[in-house]
């Protein structure tokens, strides 16, 4: 993702949310695939820290004390530019070749 690390990119809570943020590519983690419930596909989702929230809002809850928090947040097609969603998309068809306890450890090892 090294072209497109700075490039801000609107992400969401939910995949048929109307809430969204723009986050820092390059600050995505844990790029992958996954279908929500009633989503008609898999759709990109990743992980962001809150505090890595340029513009926007993704609601949760947040306070001082607990800062950050990891957010699960979902990619749309539509609202990424044709090169950089193609990227996210090869990152996450990469983690689908790795173990699912990979992942996980992944997920519960990730630095926020």
């Amino acid at each position: 993702m090294h072209a497109h690390d700075g490039m801000l990119i609107r992400v969401q809570s939910e995949w048929n949310g109307w809430r969204t943020a723009e986050v820092r590519l390059r600050d995505l983690q844990i790029v992958h695939w996954f279908q929500p419930s009633q989503a008609p596909h898999p759709l990109l989702h990743g992980y962001i820290s809150c505090t890595n929230l340029v513009t926007g809002d993704i609601p949760h809850n947040c306070d001082r004390g607990s800062v950050p928090h990891r957010l699960l947040v979902c990619i749309l097609k539509r609202h990424a530019i044709p090169s950089a969603y193609a990227e996210l998309a090869r990152c996450a068809d990469e983690q689908r070749t790795l173990p699912p306890t990979a992942i996980q450890e992944a997920v519960n090892t990730a630095a926020f």
